[in-house]
């Protein structure tokens, strides 16, 4: 092989290893930035700070999720799921003080001073289940909210599934306002 042969394969080589390398870097960083998310999970003590305090404003109940938010508003929010089976998101501000709480009826802290904001849609959908499981459990006097659906029905609007200490399964009918159409029907 000649001297010239021999450069032109070498150049070409190197031009297709930092072609190679340098799509794979790019790749890399594609895979990265598709799957970041602005929200960090909290973990250790910020994260036993932040489900001390949402339990302490809700009551009984299991952490389900926690992550602190980039986005402007109260930096940390916990999921949590309720001994009913309601679920409900309670937001922090940086020193673990309830500032919202996605629960029905909550008036919050007026001295924290922040503005009040719109649902989006999963926080709508939380506390429509929430609501609605409430008025399910009081009118069968207790148990576990072990279902919950919109419904296409013409006279009501929720469909909630309670499962009663006896594993009776109970199916209250709710208006959009929370009214109980039919007092309760069993679930087979």
């Amino acid at each position: 092989m000649s001297i010239i042969t021999s450069t032109r394969v070498q150049k070409r080589t190197w031009i297709v290893a930092a072609v190679v390398g340098a799509s794979v870097i790019l790749a890399m960083a594609g895979i990265a930035t598709v799957g970041s998310t602005d929200d960090t999970q909290l973990t250790g003590t910020v994260l036993a700070h932040a489900s001390d305090a949402a339990l302490a404003e809700l009551g009984p109940g299991t952490v389900t999720d926690a992550h602190r938010r980039t986005a402007p508003g109260p930096p940390y929010a916990v999921e949590t799921r309720l001994a009913n089976g309601v679920e409900v998101t309670v937001e922090l501000d940086r020193s673990f003080t309830v500032v919202w709480v996605s629960a029905p009826g909550w008036l919050g802290d007026v001295a924290a001073g922040l503005p009040a904001r719109t649902l989006d849609s999963a926080e709508h959908a939380s506390l429509e289940r929430t609501s609605a499981g409430q008025v399910a459990l009081a009118e069968v006097g207790g148990g576990t909210v072990t279902g919950f659906g919109r419904s296409s029905a013409v006279d009501h609007a929720f469909e909630v599934e309670v499962t009663l200490a006896n594993g009776t399964k109970k199916v209250i009918e709710l208006t959009q306002r929370g009214e109980v159409v039919r007092p309760s029907r069993a679930n087979g």
